[in-house]
């Protein structure tokens, strides 16, 4: 039915009804002089009836009440103390039917003296209202001082003038901050950047991060504040600090190690001579004076030594038969400095031979002018300079070679003597002449140490150490030939030269993009929303976005942007739930009743295809369904009524079975019209007034218009 027909429908004898929730009254009411219907109705029936606050049943049973359309009000008298109904509107009473009433706490606020308390210190308190009776503590949670949260849960009991008193807790979040740990002379023993809990906090939690074997010296409080920075003054548990030292002589050879406790004051410096205890014998350090402990804790230090010599040096000149010098220089000799020396340690110029032998005394040789010594050629051969280097062109030594022991011009590789360690790169037979100078390149007896640096691509260091490389020893080793960290492979593949004084830095991807980090999801209230591992941080510097994450279904992140990840570390994030409006369908139940046997329902409608948000309301005008074999007690044309999304209402029209009765021409009554000017006839009893009010609520402003329109819809059915 369209509007400009409903309006026609209101001017011809429409009458409609608003109901509430559950609701349940007549469209009509009975006809005056209806006796038997009327004592019906004041008969009283039996119901079950349960009382419900939520999904709460609070009481129930059988109770007696009048039958047929009754208002809730009825029910009043049994409805459980402390409660109130939230159901309005009428219910069709009927023997045996059940019946369930809506119901809600009455809450009166009382007064109550509450105290919030940190510890031993009260942070906030005063009068404070809040509902009577048994509560849960988050009632209080509007009160709690700013930064804080509760620490009690449960219920107490609220009453005029009482005392309560609320345990709280200081809201801490976690900042990054540096930490340097260093000894009383300031030098840096350890630190980094570490995660503390925001705001005044003790010393002792940074106990874990001390580095190992030292202990702190400060106590008391300090501040953490977020990209803030802290000096730490530690020292050592130990009666002094324990350092590790390599020595190595002038040539690079490792000539003894150990480990030595210096700095027994614990002041952080400490002075060469404690390391002599452990200097190889027949060496010194050339090292004096004080050092820092913090130069050298932690680390395999090398040390330069040099050799200590007793010997003496003498001056000499070589010539042989002919009165030529074939060589000469400066010579160690006498090692046990007794003054006497043996010409065996004097090394001679390849080929030639001491004409005399055995002893001499170191006397009757000079340092400053150079003594001559006979010698002689002791075989043929050719006599050639040869200077050995790497792949590279570093110098390896080299030196003055006998051979071509034949004569014949042509000498082979292997008359040479190679520097330890080293092994010839070619081989065969050269030519050579008296006096030449040649180069040979020679080949790294085994494998080459490097240190190597493993980066990110980030830029975050990821380990590395000394490695083994170049086993055939050309000076070029191969990157596969590296061992990388878990999880991560080369960027670049390939050779590379071999330095042994050079760092490699070299940068790594890894095989799994991302790190992996356990996340667990809670609400406001801390309640676990579920989690699990998660991939993030694809460029390995260290920092993942909350973006990155996937969140539970219907809830959103109330954190954004970055922050600091360490892999397989577990994260705490909390969600915000994500409030969507919620809809329903409005359902509206007519229902025909016979009115003379005994309220049958001999018809029900239901309409229910509107949908929208609970709590808003839907109108439904409908027409008029009579039951076949029956009519209506009182003419209308329509149904309006209002009804809540998510609500159920039921509206009754009283019908009667049609007369069978045949008729005969003539037959007909006359149509029973009121006398002209008697309005009284055309008047019904209080409950026809209540229908005309219910329309009236339908159609808003035009209320009273209406309620004169309906007034010439009241003709009794006769």
């Amino acid at each position: 039915m369209n509007r400009k027909k409903i309006t026609k429908a209101a001017l011809s004898g429409l009458v409609a009804v608003t109901m509430v929730p559950a609701m349940a009254a007549p469209l009509v009411a009975n006809a005056e002089g209806n006796d038997a219907t009327a004592e019906t109705q004041q008969s009283t029936v039996t119901m079950n009836i349960q009382f419900k606050c939520g999904e709460e049943v609070i009481a129930g049973g059988d109770y007696t009440v009048p039958e047929g359309v009754q208002n809730y009000s009825v029910l009043q008298q049994y409805v459980p103390a402390g409660y109130q109904m939230t159901t309005t509107g009428d219910f069709y009473a009927k023997e045996g039917d059940k019946l369930t009433v809506n119901i809600e706490k009455v809450n009166t606020e009382v007064s109550m003296k509450i105290q919030f308390k940190c510890g031993e210190e009260v942070v906030a308190g005063g009068d404070y209202f809040v509902p009577a009776g048994v509560q849960n503590y988050s009632v209080l949670q509007q009160y709690v001082p700013a930064g804080y949260q509760m620490t009690t849960t449960g219920d107490f009991y609220a009453e005029q003038g009482g005392k309560l008193v609320v345990n709280i807790e200081k809201i801490i979040s976690n900042v990054t901050m540096n930490i340097r740990f260093v000894d009383k002379a300031g030098s840096f023993i350890g630190g980094g950047d570490y995660t503390l809990p925001e705001g005044v906090q003790n010393y002792s939690i940074l106990q874990q991060y001390v580095p190992e074997g030292y202990k702190m010296t400060v106590s008391g409080d300090f501040m953490v504040v977020a990209g803030g920075s802290e000096e730490i003054t530690v020292e050592s548990e130990y009666d002094g600090t324990i350092l590790n030292f390599v020595f190595v002589d002038a040539n690079g050879n490792n000539v003894g190690s150990g480990d030595v406790i210096v700095d027994e004051d614990k002041d952080g410096i400490f002075n060469w001579k404690e390391v002599n205890d452990i200097v190889p014998e027949g060496y010194q350090l050339d090292l004096s004076g004080d050092a820092f402990v913090g130069d050298y804790i932690g680390n395999s230090n090398t040390i330069a030594v040099s050799k200590i010599y007793k010997a003496s040096i003498i001056k000499l000149q070589f010539v042989d038969e002919a009165g030529e010098v074939v060589g000469g220089g400066d010579y160690f000799v006498d090692e046990d400095g007794d003054g006497i020396f043996n010409w065996k340690e004097v090394e001679l110029p390849a080929g030639y031979a001491f004409n005399e032998t055995g002893d001499a005394f170191v006397k009757d040789f000079s340092a400053d002018d150079a003594t001559q010594v006979k010698v002689h050629k002791i075989q043929k051969g050719t006599i050639i300079n040869v200077v050995f280097e790497d792949p590279q062109g570093n110098n390896l030594g080299g030196g003055d070679f006998l051979v071509d022991l034949d004569g014949d011009g042509i000498a082979n590789y292997s008359e040479l003597a190679l520097p330890v360690g080293y092994k010839l790169n070619v081989t065969g037979d050269f030519f050579v002449e008296e006096g030449g100078h040649y180069t040979v390149v020679l080949n790294r007896e085994g494998a080459a140490i490097i240190h190597v640096v493993f980066k990110s691509q980030g830029g975050k260091n990821l380990g590395g150490g000394d490695y083994f490389v170049d086993e055939d020893g050309d000076g070029i080793f191969n990157y596969s030939e590296l061992t990388l960290p878990e999880g991560y492979e080369l960027s670049v593949t390939g050779d590379e030269f071999v330095d042994t004084e050079k760092t490699y830095e070299i940068v790594l991807n890894k095989e799994i993009e991302g790190t992996i980090i356990n996340v667990v999801y809670v609400d406001k209230e801390g309640n676990n929303l579920g989690g699990g591992d998660f991939f993030v941080d694809p460029d390995d510097d260290g920092i993942a976005n909350y973006s990155e994450l996937d969140l539970p279904e219907g809830y959103e992140l109330i954190v954004t942007g970055d922050f600091f990840v360490t892999p397989g570390k577990s994260y705490t994030i909390t969600l915000h739930k994500i409030t969507e409006e919620e809809t329903a369908a409005a359902t509206l139940v007519v229902r025909y009743v016979d009115q003379e046997n005994g309220n049958e329902v001999v018809l029900e409608k239901t309409y229910d295809d509107q949908v929208g948000p609970v709590g808003e309301t839907a109108t439904y005008i409908e027409d008029v369904v009579v039951p076949e074999g029956y009519e209506l007690v009182q003419d209308i044309e329509g149904i309006a009524a209002d009804v809540e999304y998510g609500q159920t209402k039921v509206m009754y029209v009283f019908v009667t079975k049609t007369a069978q009765e045949p008729t005969q021409p003539g037959d007909e009554e006359e149509p029973n019209t009121p006398a002209e000017g008697t309005e009284e006839s055309e008047q019904t009893d209080g409950t026809d007034t209540g229908v005309a009010m219910s329309l009236a609520g339908v159609f808003g402003t035009m209320s009273a218009a209406l309620a004169g329109m309906v007034a010439l819809l009241r003709r009794k059915q006769k």
